[in-house]
């Protein structure tokens, strides 16, 4: 069997170098025996054995997107000792390196750190209501509890899955902004995790905001390591930064290579993604047509959609703008049913908000403006805890939508209502320019162009320009609030 844990022959150090893809493999033939091995160690009650096997299948569950497996066995390997997050907290001390560097048994702070982490796991995994969860008192104690059982300096938060304790204290006001929390993390890797750890932190603040030249150094450093799951996330990075700034080209050669390096690796759940995006980016540098393009995009939405709600999603979407984009809107809405299917209990209410500003957009496309309205306020229900936190641009983008289906609905003070939001959208619209963007820069584009043409038609340019202006002031959270209140009285 697999030697998972430290020393001699042991596998899992090899998964984030040049050993990666061996490993990979070594770990998915013998998954059967290293459940069997979970599974003894859970019913013999054996604590450490079954968190030393969470720690090392912990990456490897993540590369081949065994998300069952990990929630399942992190949740059963602490419930197997005392809660390291119980009232009174006790107060993590500083461990170098990873727990499973050292075999067990284990004792003092690594012990504690095994348990600290496990539970980590465990909430990472958990998935489920988003927004909704994070009101729930005990959702908000856990992460209290996380964020005093660490503090500055401690090596563990500059590594998985002590690093969440940055995302706790965003969640708890601790920190304020998305852009923070990431800066600190990699800001903490720098002078503590350099390497691997650092290519990480540089990797989330490029996907999540949009920070080309941090997706460049992610790709050095993974490059460096042999990781090829992290060159091809950091290619991926690089590619969608492109794609915002225009250059397709450059954005379908990184594409291309990132499913190439994700196929290498076994990374099944990002290669139908990535060959998507090179897909939708081929479509948009042939406007006149390519059946080729096409077709690959067609099945990678279809293979995307065996790996869960991220991936489908994000297949998914690029295939449901091309269709409406080339005036199939039936098609589109059919993607659209398909991805609301594959979308499990534990999908985050994100992912329901962002599919239902979709439906919006193509009500706004087929004129069916009272039903996008109403659309778009359940959507932003869906959204806006975690928007505010982790995504701030899906709410603006559900500004843009709402701005087109009041102007088209025409009813009194819709046109008025429409140009704050407008006003709203190109405020706001350099929030959150990563990641979680629900729609292609065409599409935006589109949006934003069909939305002002309504609203000019209904508007005296002065009544335009003032109720946009008006807009423009109100806060994220406010025109939020507008867009969740559609019958709101004009002058609200």
């Amino acid at each position: 069997m697999t030697n998972t844990g430290a020393g001699p022959g042991c596998t899992y150090p090899q998964l984030g170098g040049p050993g990666q893809v061996a490993a990979v493999a070594r770990f998915e033939t013998e998954h059967d025996n290293l459940r069997t091995a979970l599974r003894t160690a859970v019913t013999l009650g054996d604590e450490q054995e079954a968190l030393c096997l969470v720690h090392c299948l912990g990456w490897f569950w993540q590369l081949r997107n065994h998300q069952v497996d990990a929630r399942t066995w992190a949740v059963e390997a602490g419930r197997l000792g005392p809660d390291p997050f119980r009232e009174p907290v006790r107060r993590a001390e500083p461990l170098d390196g990873r727990c499973a560097d050292v075999p067990p048994p284990w004792t003092g702070e690594r012990l504690w750190e095994a348990r600290r982490g496990g539970r980590l796991y465990a909430l990472a995994t958990e998935g489920g209501a988003g927004a909704t969860a994070l009101e729930r008192p005990g959702t908000r104690a856990r992460l209290s509890a996380l964020v005093s059982a660490y503090r500055p300096g401690l090596p563990q938060t500059c590594r998985q899955p002590g690093s969440m304790w940055h995302f706790a204290r965003l969640m708890t006001g601790e920190l304020t902004t998305l852009d923070e929390t990431l800066t600190e993390i990699v800001d903490a890797c720098r002078d503590r995790g350099p390497g691997w750890d650092l290519g990480f932190a540089l990797l989330m603040r490029a996907r999540l905001a949009g920070r080309g030249a941090d997706a460049d150094e992610a790709l050095a450093l993974f490059e460096a390591a042999g990781d090829s799951w992290g060159i091809a996330e950091s290619l991926a990075a690089r590619g969608e930064a492109h794609e915002q700034d225009g250059g397709l080209a450059e954005a379908a050669a990184d594409f291309e290579r990132a499913a190439a390096a994700a196929a290498r690796v076994g990374a099944r759940s990002q290669v139908p993604v990535f060959t998507a995006r090179l897909a939708a980016v081929r479509l948009r540098l042939r406007p006149e047509g390519d059946p080729a393009a096409e077709r690959l995009l067609t099945e990678a939405a279809d293979a995307a959609g065996e790996w869960g709600a991220e991936a489908a999603g994000a297949a998914r979407m690029l295939l449901v703008q091309h269709y409406a984009h080339t005036g199939r809107t039936g098609l589109a809405r059919a993607q659209l049913t398909l991805l609301e299917g594959e979308f499990g209990e534990v999908t985050p209410a994100l992912f329901w908000g962002l599919v239902g500003g979709t439906w919006a957009w193509l009500d706004c496309v087929d004129g069916a403006y009272d039903r996008a309205v109403e659309r778009l306020a359940r959507a932003v229900v869906d959204v806006e805890t975690l928007a505010h936190l982790v995504a701030p641009y899906l709410l603006v983008a559900q500004f843009g939508t709402a701005a087109w289906a009041r102007g088209g609905r025409g009813g009194p003070g819709d046109a008025e209502a429409g140009a704050r939001f407008l006003g709203a959208y190109d405020a706001h619209a350099g929030a959150g320019t990563g990641g979680f963007r629900p729609f292609t820069p065409e599409t935006e584009a589109l949006i934003r162009t069909r939305a002002e043409e309504v609203l000019r038609a209904a508007l005296t340019p002065e009544a335009y320009t003032r109720h946009h202006e008006q807009g423009a002031a109100l806060s994220l959270r406010a025109a939020a609030a507008l867009v969740r209140r559609p019958r709101t009285a004009p002058g609200a």
